[in-house]
């Protein structure tokens, strides 16, 4: 699967370059692609200012990337919103991500719910201590958001 997510990441890379995608999405998706996850991070961060003045496809393929690399770093909590926002975004306006944008996309939801922990069998008996308390889940997509659709 790393080889697929990889050769999703260089194709994107490519669709970016070719749609002239901001200076910053780019770097922070070469950084991605190359597996350099903390890095691809800190130029997202830095340039999160920037995406508010962005056009809608500019703003998908960001929020599409920065959602990826949480979901590569293990922040499912940041990855589970910025993927929410590239999805509504392709929602409401129909064509923002390109055919391959959308693809990474699918897969960067397949690759959040893969890293969800799996949640225990119901037990029958009471919890006898706080540090046998189950930790929350994280919800895979929010209700707002359709579920991403599986390739056959």
């Amino acid at each position: 699967m790393g080889r697929r997510v990889l050769f999703a990441a260089v194709v994107l890379c490519s669709a970016l370059v070719a749609c002239g995608a901001g200076h910053y999405v780019q770097r922070g998706a070469d950084l991605y692609g190359q597996g350099r996850y903390v890095e691809a991070d800190e130029v997202f961060e830095r340039s999160q200012g920037r995406v508010s003045r962005a056009g809608v496809s500019e703003r998908a393929a960001y929020a599409t990337y920065r959602g990826a690399t949480y979901v590569a770093l293990g922040d499912l909590h940041h990855a589970q919103h910025w993927l929410a926002i590239a999805t509504e975004l392709e929602r409401s306006h129909p064509g923002s991500l390109r055919k391959e944008e959308r693809d990474f996309l699918d897969g960067a939801w397949r690759a959040f719910a893969n890293r969800l922990p799996a949640t225990p069998p119901p037990t029958g008996t009471a919890i006898a201590s706080s540090s046998q308390a189950p930790s929350p889940t994280v919800e895979a997509i929010p209700p707002a958001v359709p579920a991403p659709t599986l390739p056959q």
